[in-house]
């Protein structure tokens, strides 16, 4: 009896022995090419954090483990690098590489933005130029087939930086904002409070002035909750528009969340007492009001992909099925009853 031959895998040596030429080229490109990009952003002290030299990536690291509004970006890279892998098994597998010279400019703008960046010791420069130089790269090696299927984790590394230089035009407006329609909410609810620029008074005196703060204006949870939405939108949604519509709704989503916590800290310090208004419920009803806005976020996804038409039309055009013929058999017996 013959015994079945063990195929066995071929060694990574085998491969690259009958591997063609172009196979050969390419892989060869990526490696270096990812050296390069390991010492010029990891290695390479192009940035500085106060008066200390340290790489793009420990300037990233020592901002997010410091500042806890931008503490997702911690996250950021690994969910890029799991989306591209999920890409790649459901779909680029099947596409095979083909290069596309126009990466080839991208790369270069990418280089001049690093340059520009270390040259004028702007860090955010440096990490721009390092989500440009993923996308020229995916298009210069993959194609334009590549590029599509990876255009959004190489954008999605937008929310790794570090964006507080616009704190000062968009935290004290949405203060304003928020501290507004705060008082227009808890006077439409008897409270009878007033507003004086960003603090929130009780006409009676039965709470301490509020102040809305930095923290409570939304840009903590908007910038976490757009990323989020960006990602849910990306693999939940089916069209195109739905995905923007709901990356949009972050912003709408995180002052709403936070107009609510204001609104609530008053009623809280108004029923409770302060000291339980700004201790425990202020300490945690920021946690509440993220799940909160998360599940606003399921719930307007889920709205935007209902098929409304298709339930519409089933609804109207509903067959009853009609009651089946009676028998011979029972016919006969309802006339002797009677």
């Amino acid at each position: 009896m013959n015994m079945p031959e063990t195929r066995t895998a071929p060694s990574l040596r085998t491969r690259w022995r009958e591997a063609d030429a172009e196979t050969k080229r390419r892989w060869a490109l990526v490696l270096a090419t990812a050296g390069l990009i390991f010492y010029a952003f990891f290695i390479y002290k192009s940035c500085a954090f106060q008066t200390v030299p340290v790489s793009l990536f420990g300037w990233l690291w020592i901002f997010w483990s410091r500042s806890a509004e931008y503490a997702h970006g911690y996250l950021v890279p690994a969910v890029a690098v799991g989306v591209a892998i999920w890409k790649y098994r459901t779909r680029l597998r099947t596409i095979p590489p083909q290069t596309s010279y126009a990466g080839l400019i991208i790369i270069i703008v990418a280089m001049l933005l690093f340059a520009a960046g270390v040259k004028g010791a702007v860090p955010r420069l440096v990490a721009a130029a390092f989500v440009v130089l993923m996308f020229g790269m995916v298009l210069y090696l993959g194609g334009w087939p590549w590029a599509k299927e990876l255009w959004f984790p190489c954008a999605f590394l937008v929310f790794m930086i570090p964006l507080n230089f616009l704190d000062p035009y968009v935290t004290f407006p949405l203060r304003l904002f928020v501290a507004k329609f705060a008082t227009f909410l808890l006077n439409l609810l008897g409270l009878g409070v007033y507003r004086q620029g960003t603090g929130i008074y009780s006409q009676l005196n039965r709470f301490a002035p509020l102040d809305v703060a930095d923290p409570c204006s939304g840009i903590r949870s908007l910038v976490a909750l757009m990323a989020l939405t960006s990602l849910y939108g990306y693999v939940t949604m089916d069209q195109t528009w739905k995905k923007w519509l709901l990356f949009l709704s972050s912003a709408l989503l995180a002052v709403i969340g936070n107009l609510a916590r204001i609104a609530t800290v008053a009623l809280v310090a108004q029923g409770f007492g302060e000291d339980w208004a700004m201790t425990i419920y202020h300490d945690y009803s920021g946690y509440i009001v993220f799940s909160l806005a998360i599940l606003c976020m399921i719930a307007l996804g889920t709205a935007l992909n209902t098929h409304y038409r298709e339930i519409l039309h089933r609804w109207v055009h509903e067959e009853v099925p009609l009651p089946a013929p009676a028998s011979r058999r029972e016919t006969t017996a309802r006339r002797h009853r009677r």
